[in-house]
């Protein structure tokens, strides 16, 4: 009996490592999603980068990162899942006060709700969420995993977002943590002029998150990237498109 459960967690463990792979292959950026196309770079010449982060807010590891960009004078965009904002609207608050651009990563992080064809609570939540902290209504937003389908591209359109993915990626989701030093070399071999750098200030639906290598590894390449002439800016004025849609309040002109 053991030996048959040993081999079904064995045949559940494979499994899911064929649907991640394929999943990715076929719906995350940087590739040619088969289902639909978003912006992971802009095609700007300049030395202009954005840089990008998922799955907080969290603590403490949220509150480091945001120390680590004041202190380099960065501004970022983080893709907050809307359950971790309910958990720490003040981090969510600080982050926007600072200048940050806040956008939407659904509101559990969950592949489940965006790859299934039906219902849109999944994004409209996280709106609602982000909203009620914050006081603004993103119009940028990324699915979890960076999975894209058509039926989450037409629910975004929708309700006004843009879908925006990422051109470098490195390891600095995986756990245990990657070195900072490796995750930064990865960073800087990646990037070129228009990218978005994809990094992560939390892990996604942990509540309490102790990340330190992103952000030492985020110190280590900004320096270098700026060394080499990058500019680092928002999202938003790296591909020219609005960070914000109007509020609800004000679009039923309930104010």
């Amino acid at each position: 009996m053991a030996g048959a459960a040993a081999m079904q967690v064995q045949l559940g463990a494979r499994a899911r490592e064929i649907f991640d792979r394929t999943g990715n292959l076929a719906m995350q950026p940087p590739r040619r999603s088969w289902f639909g196309r978003v912006p992971n770079s802009s095609s700007t010449t300049a030395r202009r980068v954005a840089l990008t982060f998922d799955d907080g807010p969290s603590s403490p590891s949220s509150a480091l990162m945001l120390d680590t960009l004041a202190s380099l004078d960065v501004r970022a965009t983080f893709f907050c899942v809307g359950q971790m904002v309910a958990w720490y609207p003040e981090i969510a608050r600080r982050a926007a006060s600072e200048g940050h651009v806040i956008a939407n990563h659904s509101m559990y992080h969950s592949r489940r709700r965006s790859l299934s064809p039906w219902g849109i609570d999944h994004i409209e939540s996280a709106q609602d969420e982000i909203e009620r902290v914050i006081g603004r209504r993103p119009a940028l937003y990324r699915p979890p995993w960076g999975w894209t389908t058509p039926w989450e591209l037409r629910r975004a359109g929708r309700l006004g977002l843009t879908v925006v993915g990422w051109s470098v990626y490195p390891d600095d989701w995986k756990d245990p943590e990657v070195p900072a030093a490796t995750t930064a070399r990865q960073i800087v071999e990646g990037t070129e002029p228009g990218s978005i750098i994809l990094m992560h200030d939390a892990t996604s639906n942990v509540k309490d998150c102790a990340k330190v290598e992103s952000a030492a590894a985020v110190e280590l390449a900004v320096r270098q990237l700026r060394a080499d002439g990058y500019e680092f800016v928002a999202l938003s004025e790296l591909l020219g498109v609005e960070a914000y849609l109007p509020t609800r309040a004000s679009s039923t002109g309930d104010l």
